[in-house]
């Protein structure tokens, strides 16, 4: 399998330069490499979007996918996973949908753990309706804290400023068993030109060797002005769809 098999063809819409030409280009290899070392099988991968400027990448991946209501991904990505547990079902949602409209079911998967993986493209503006910005009336200054608080096992942020890491962290945000969450940070070169300040405020963190841990978690806030980059949480437990299966014979 290589970039060719997961192009559609279609020609994007995106404006040129836009940052979700990265987020694209990183799903891709980390959809390839976890085909290739056999830890998905792309044959039974999901794509769920729902709408907005990053949403639009379900048209430029040669998978299946499903189009939902705006904020309405993850509920959406949820009924996917119950339906057929033996998917892999990935979500793309903008920070308007899911910090927004979409919180409550942020809050629900974080604390009910689904098999799903949701990825948020930040960019603190509704980009597709002209650049009203996302965090005008009370800002979340820090979204993951809520689903840290919420009991998240699986928490991440990246940045389309670099596109190896934040592909690492979607292989690992799609290997990890149960509701995992990778924010993307992300500029709008229209109405929120900010790349070059995410990429001087960005801080990698070391990424700790046991195979659970969640010490990294208070490293979600800061006093600096710094950008916390990578995993804050990686904790399994069981999952919602696990929990639900029922075996006659006990």
């Amino acid at each position: 399998m290589n970039i060719s098999d997961l192009t559609t063809g279609e020609r994007p819409t995106w404006c040129p330069g836009c940052a979700n030409f990265v987020t694209l280009a990183a799903i891709k290899k980390a959809l390839i490499e976890l085909h290739s070392e056999g830890m998905i099988d792309i044959d039974k991968t999901v794509i769920v979007s729902d709408i907005g400027c990053g949403a639009k990448i379900y048209d430029y991946l040669n998978i299946n996918g499903f189009y939902a209501l705006h904020g309405r991904v993850i509920p959406t990505a949820i009924g996917i996973k119950v339906g057929n547990p033996e998917l892999n079902v990935i979500g793309f949602g903008g920070d308007g949908g899911t910090y927004d409209e979409g919180m409550s079911h942020l809050v629900h998967a974080s604390r009910t753990n689904p098999g799903i993986t949701m990825m948020v493209a930040n960019n603190r503006v509704f980009a597709l309706t002209k650049g009203q910005s996302t965090s005008s009336d009370s800002p979340i200054t820090n979204p993951l804290s809520i689903a840290a608080v919420s009991g998240a096992g699986f928490i991440a942020r990246g940045s389309s400023t670099d596109l190896d890491h934040l592909s690492s962290l979607m292989k690992e945000a799609i290997s990890h068993k149960g509701f995992s969450l990778l924010e993307i940070m992300q500029p709008c070169i229209i109405f929120r030109n900010d790349g070059v300040d995410i990429a001087e405020k960005m801080e990698m963190i070391a990424k700790p060797k046991e195979p659970n841990f969640g010490k990294n978690i208070d490293r979600l806030h800061t006093k600096d002005g710094r950008l916390p980059i990578g995993i804050f949480r990686k904790e399994e437990r069981p999952s919602l769809e696990d929990l639900m299966r029922y075996d006659p014979k006990g």
